[in-house]
């Protein structure tokens, strides 16, 4: 692992075209292979599924959708110096920066709640003009400190995620863009939950019962993005087009 989920793409892209997330709930299980893998078929196409890194990433969603990040109170609150890109990105996703533990104050959120136009930081970030932006929560935990350059990355993902949601598009897909921008979290955030996720999670060369490797499966079909680890792993992979064989029996069998 380690290469994060882009390392995933081409083969995420190469899988979307083959199947749905609905065909995971039809998919047969075949058996399982060298301790590690589930062998499933679909109609006629034959796939492998890695049972470590598709139950790591059902552990990881669901760890980033349930665990409530606990934050702490700063002493003093922090001016927050971003660029006004940055300002206005944390003044537009408020609960985004709140679930993962982030929590503001000053004049810039008291104009928001009172519903009057928000006046701008100054251009320059380093400025000493007062600032209109004060951190005042941070995510708690005992092995990581976090801070503004984390606020800095959640923008940049916000900013990223943001260019590639369509407004126009159905409720459906504003419902899944909303539901994905809530669920993106600080890469420390990130880390820590792939870290305990890959650690309850069923290991290679543990033996699996036909209904287990079913369970995995169809958890498949639940997850946001199935196709890849959190580190990046593939979790399945195109195994092998059984329609020239099958063709090969029934000519096989006219002959007869």
């Amino acid at each position: 692992g380690g290469k994060g989920e882009g390392a995933g793409t081409m083969e995420e892209s190469a899988m979307r075209r083959v199947i749905q997330k609905s065909d995971f709930a039809k998919m047969e299980i075949i058996g399982q292979f060298n301790l590690g893998f589930i062998i499933t078929k679909l109609k006629n196409d034959l796939f492998i599924i890695d049972q470590h890194a598709t139950d790591e990433k059902y552990n990881f969603e669901r760890l980033q959708r349930v665990t409530k990040i606990h934050s702490q109170v700063l002493f003093k609150p922090m001016p927050v110096r971003v660029s006004p890109a940055h300002f206005l990105t944390i003044l537009d996703h408020l609960p985004i920066f709140q679930a993962n533990g982030f929590d503001f104050c000053g004049p810039a959120i008291d104009e928001l709640k009172n519903g009057v136009e928000v006046q701008m930081e100054d251009e320059d970030p380093t400025s000493d003009r007062k600032s209109r932006l004060f951190l005042k929560k941070i995510p708690y935990s005992k092995n990581t400190t976090f801070g503004i350059d984390d606020i800095v990355q959640l923008c940049t993902l916000l900013a990223d995620a943001g260019s590639g949601y369509d407004e126009s598009g159905s409720s459906s897909a504003k419902e899944q863009g909303i539901k994905h921008l809530m669920g993106l979290r600080i890469p420390k955030l990130r880390a820590m939950f792939a870290s305990r996720a890959c650690r309850s999670s069923i290991m290679i060369g543990t033996g699996l019962m036909k209904a287990k490797m079913r369970k995995l499966v169809r958890n498949m079909g639940t997850m946001d993005q199935p196709w890849n680890c959190p580190h990046g792993r593939p979790t399945m992979r195109h195994l092998f087009d059984l329609t020239p064989l099958e063709k090969m029996h029934e000519a096989s069998d006219a002959r007869m």
